[in-house]
């Protein structure tokens, strides 16, 4: 599914930066402690950020703007809308379990977008009830187009998911903010891909928006993911055509498999789907409730 992109297009460390520590964040008076705060890349980057963009500062996160230091980074309205936006989505950085994670990597000094407008033969109900159900859609994608994706949930919330595209695209991905009521989602989620020389491995954030479209059974769509590079190198090679060429054709694959899934699985009205076997007696369910839905 879409989603497994979104796992796939990390490309930034070899491991995600460390939560804040207990010696690093201080309770009190941030003017009298600053200086005994231990100022860690990934710290710095996050109190840039804030600081940067005029955000909350959790009580005694972060030392004072001196000591941070203000770096290469010009934090204007587009540097900053992301921020800026989770923030005013309760999703601040003092989230207990997104908080520092988010903000850090936002906090990335490099940064590469990717972006696709498409549409996708499917009605908005149908695909709501796909993307809360990422692995029933990853096997009927698999199903349709042969293509080996799997999914699984992690959570009982149903947020949290895994999953894999063949042997070069793995990863995971949570949802952490947005709804089906104002169609729009983000993800935040990490993976490893392997394209041409290259495995990448690090986090990513999807923003996906989609709107209904005239005459029914139609959807429109923009996918914004933005990917944090580690250093001036892997920024260099995210940004060259190629790459891009390679990143931009691993979506639009994925895109065009959902569109196929969708069209072959109205064609065949599921029959194909009741009668097999790899099919548990829930899952043929949930295909029948599928099909029900307009």
């Amino acid at each position: 599914m879409l989603f497994l992109a979104l796992c796939a297009l990390g490309a930034a460390h070899a491991a995600e930066p460390p939560k804040l520590s207990k010696d690093q964040i201080k309770k009190g008076d941030l003017a009298d402690k600053s200086k005994n705060i231990d100022m860690t890349p990934g710290l710095q980057d996050y109190c840039r950020l804030l600081y940067g963009c005029n955000l909350k500062v959790p009580e005694g996160a972060c030392p004072s703007p001196e000591v941070v230091g203000k770096g290469s980074i010009v934090y204007d309205n587009e540097r900053c809308s992301e921020a800026r936006e989770f923030s005013r989505r309760g999703v601040g950085p003092d989230h207990p379990q997104w908080g520092y994670r988010l903000y850090r990597f936002l906090g990335f000094e490099y940064r590469v977008t990717y972006e696709i407008h498409d549409t996708l033969p499917i009605s908005r109900e149908r695909l709501e009830y796909l993307v809360n159900d990422i692995p029933l859609a990853a096997k009927l994608v698999t199903h349709y187009q042969k293509e080996p994706y799997t999914a699984e949930y992690v959570d009982a919330a149903r947020t949290h998911f895994k999953g894999t595209n063949g042997k070069r695209m793995r990863g995971e991905a949570k949802r952490i903010a947005g709804s089906y009521e104002e169609m729009q989602l983000f993800y935040l989620g990490s993976g490893t891909v392997e394209w041409g020389p290259w495995t990448l491995v690090g986090p990513a954030m999807m923003d996906f928006k989609y709107w209904e479209l005239p005459g029914g059974k139609k959807v429109g769509y923009r996918v914004k993911i933005l990917v944090f590079p580690g250093n001036s190198v892997i920024n260099t090679i995210m940004n060259l055509g190629m790459f891009r060429g390679l990143v931009k054709g691993k979506i639009s694959g994925v895109l065009s498999d959902i569109s196929e899934t969708a069209k072959k699985l109205q064609a065949s009205g599921g029959n194909d789907l009741k009668q097999g076997p790899a099919w548990s007696g829930a899952e043929k369910k949930k295909i029948e409730t599928l099909l029900q839905i307009p």
